[in-house]
């Protein structure tokens, strides 16, 4: 019997706050009380936890996801009670045109704010930030499992390329702003230096006292979809995998993606007290959400 098979850790319910007593509580304390009362909840993260225990020691461990054959083009997601299998899919080039020339142009302008010769802030929009969508894991605060965050998203450099990269990021952190963004402007010259059947970003927020819709998500349900707002719009469809930074059944590589990612997310906002676990998004579909001339048509794999 596999682990996620035999997990039999499930939360003890009485501790969960039912619809019928939520209501009662709210009627008998009043609404600024209540308010008030659902503040302190939410600090204290009493409210933000899943129906499952996912934590040992301070760390989990996905039982949800198989990426034991991703560099063959396979992930293997558990669904609806069994295993299914999934054969990943590379960023299609009119994405990876616009990704790199929009991540471009944000260098450029913050490059422009450094020297004083002006520039802007980056936008909320672009290939940064995706709004993430995930569902199938019910949290003590809501009904529903559907949730949708922004998440900044990256690019994931190939195998053969991340200690290198991640080699001289840590050569550059001690350095200026100028010697970064030259870094940054090589680093997305060109697709070649990416894994194009991955998407990366980190699970900030999650610790075993506080645990986030998409974590809790994830965990129980491993899909997602991403989908970027710019000029042009495009949905990503994937496995989402969490890979806690220590985790030992995690391949040499997924460890080297959540450290590199971590890196990443320093280069530009300084150092942080911990690795933070890294959510590596297994792409399976790609499509042109772009209003008027893409209409939701699925661009990878292309249509036969």
């Amino acid at each position: 019997m596999t682990d996620r098979e035999n997990r039999g850790n499930r939360k003890d319910p009485a501790e969960k706050l039912s619809r019928r007593q939520f209501l009662e509580k709210a009627g008998k304390l009043g609404g600024a009380v209540f308010l008030s009362s659902l503040a302190g909840k939410a600090l204290a993260g009493e409210w933000e936890q899943g129906m499952e225990e996912y934590w040992t020691e301070g760390s989990f461990t996905q039982d949800t996801v198989d990426a034991s054959m991703e560099a063959q083009g396979i992930i293997k997601a558990f669904l609806d009670g069994r295993w299914e299998e999934f054969q990943t899919v590379t960023l299609p080039g009119e994405f990876m045109d616009w990704n790199l020339a929009a991540r471009l142009d944000v260098l450029d302008s913050i490059a422009m704010m450094f020297s004083g010769e002006g520039g802007s802030p980056p936008s909320l929009a672009g290939p940064h930030n995706a709004a993430m969508a995930t569902w199938g894991g019910r949290r003590a605060d809501s009904l529903l499992t559907i949730n949708n965050a922004f998440k900044g998203m990256g690019l994931c450099p190939r195998r053969d390329l991340i200690k290198d990269r991640m080699t001289e990021m840590e050569e550059l952190s001690a350095g200026g702003m100028g010697d970064r963004l030259r870094f940054l402007r090589d680093l997305y010259s060109t697709s070649d230096n990416f894994d194009l059947t991955k998407m990366i970003s980190l699970e900030l927020y999650s610790t075993p006292e506080f645990e986030t819709h998409t974590f809790i998500n994830l965990m129980e349900r491993p899909t997602t979809s991403l989908v970027f707002l710019d000029s042009k719009s495009y949905e990503v469809r994937g496995i989402g995998q969490l890979v806690a930074p220590e985790d030992p059944r995690a391949g040499e590589y997924a460890r080297d993606i959540v450290r590199y990612t971590n890196m990443a997310h320093s280069f530009f906002h300084g150092d942080f007290p911990r690795l933070y676990p890294g959510i590596l998004v297994h792409i399976t579909s790609v499509f042109d959400n772009s209003p008027g001339t893409g209409r939701g048509v699925r661009i990878a794999p292309p249509l036969v």
